[in-house]
């Protein structure tokens, strides 16, 4: 297994056990893919505050959403790739979803 230690890891990862149709469907967006490069900028100008030697012990992720319990605020939903990935995606993404105990949504 490769050690992953960031997204750029992932991606990785991924193009190489992609088939390339595949790949390209996931690295871009529709038409202009305006909003596929709105996002990209929008997470680009986010930073993370990396603390360490800190004491967890205390620290839960569960939370709710629209009311519902979850187990972290976190929440699954179907995109175009996950059947084209594996036949059964988005059934094997809801069961992981439920048993993470996150909401699966549906679009």
């Amino acid at each position: 297994m490769p050690v992953i230690t960031c997204i750029d890891d992932l991606k990785r990862l991924h193009q190489k056990r992609t088939p390339k149709m595949f790949w390209d469907y996931c690295e871009s967006g529709s038409y202009t893919e305006q909003t596929f490069h709105e996002h990209s900028s929008d997470f680009a100008k986010l930073r993370l505050r990396q603390r360490v030697a800190r004491d967890l012990s205390g620290r839960v992720l569960d939370s709710t959403m629209a009311g519902q319990k979850v187990s972290m605020p976190v929440a699954l939903s179907p995109v175009g790739s996950t059947g084209m990935q594996h036949p059964d995606g988005e059934i094997l993404a809801a069961r992981a979803a439920a048993k993470a105990g996150v909401p699966f949504t549906l679009s």
